[in-house]
């Protein structure tokens, strides 16, 4: 038994092949994203904020001591760095910072 297939037969065999390789392609990526890459960059970012808002609360509270506790220059910087990113957002440009040997930013 020969079977004999016409060159548009072919072709659109061929098409088919593509068309169901690129379909199960793309549904193993989804399954993979969805159930695997997907939670374990949801974790990631989690974490970080996590870590970024311990971070946050520790600084604002060192500053607010800072602040209390009634430091001129601590006063002074930060009036200094209010004025600077309040005329830089009437300007329409980002503020500069400079950082300090703190590690404040």
């Amino acid at each position: 038994m020969v079977i004999t297939l016409s060159a548009m037969q072919v072709f659109g065999l061929l098409l088919a092949a593509a068309g169901v390789s690129s379909a199960i392609t793309l549904l193993i990526m989804h399954l993979a994203f969805r159930f695997h890459i997907g939670p374990e960059i949801e974790r990631k970012v989690d974490v970080r904020l996590k870590e970024g808002a311990a971070r946050l609360e520790e600084n604002l509270r060192q500053r607010l001591v800072e602040t209390l506790l009634g430091k001129s220059d601590v006063i002074r910087d930060r009036a200094r760095d209010l004025a600077k990113t309040g005329i830089s957002l009437l300007s329409g440009r980002r503020p500069m910072r400079d950082y300090d040997d703190e590690g404040d930013f």
